[in-house]
């Protein structure tokens, strides 16, 4: 899928806050969003950088680290975390979404698990050549409550970076549901097939 950008491999996150009516895609940090806060903790610069948004209650951390090695000058590892402070509601159901595009010239194809798990996307680009991206399982300290997961994933042609946001909003679905182990069962926004983008070609 082709995403417009000089880059030869795109990667991101999206994320949502599962309300009654969808609540609010988050793609980008602008100042009408009404973030408390976002920005860099610390980085250098090139090989490792630890982010921040606040997003109401919810605290988002991003982690970025190279590892030295192989030849395109290293592995890439990253890490985001999500917490809730400062409130006694239960947890909202919260919604990540990893995305990768290329430029339109390598390849991308998604590996995965038990047929639901997006486990990996393995791909090829002229500048990197062959790649593996890996998705683990969520984790949790060991002071926390277990995190439960339900996975849903998307293939669809990028119409570029500036319309990813469109995209994937024009690709979620109120049909699915979800329980975790003791807790009623909700129904929630999840991706599904797009059906295009307005002005696209079909």
């Amino acid at each position: 899928a082709g995403n417009g950008a000089e880059a030869p491999l795109l990667a991101g996150l999206m994320w949502l806050q599962q309300q009654e009516g969808g609540g609010g895609l988050r793609h980008t940090c602008e100042e009408s969003d009404g973030l408390s806060r976002y920005g860099w903790l610390m980085h250098d610069g090139e090989s490792f950088g630890v982010q921040e948004i606040r997003d109401g209650a919810l605290v988002l951390r991003t982690e970025f680290l190279k590892r030295p090695g192989g030849q395109h000058g290293g592995d890439w590892s990253w890490r985001v975390t999500a917490r809730v402070e400062n409130t006694t509601a239960p947890p909202p159901l919260l919604s990540l979404f990893f995305y990768v595009a290329t430029d339109g010239q390598g390849t991308l194809e998604p590996q995965l698990e038990n047929g639901t798990r997006l486990a990996a996307v393995k791909g090829t680009t002229e500048e990197l050549g062959h790649f593996t991206l890996s998705f683990l399982r969520p984790t949790v300290l060991s002071s926390e409550d277990p995190k439960h997961a339900s996975y849903h994933w998307l293939e669809a042609p990028s119409p570029g970076l500036h319309r990813l946001t469109e995209l994937v909003r024009s690709s979620l679905s109120p049909r699915a549901a979800f329980s975790a182990p003791g807790r009623p069962r909700r129904r929630f926004f999840a991706l599904s097939p797009p059906g295009g983008l307005p002005g696209a070609p079909p």
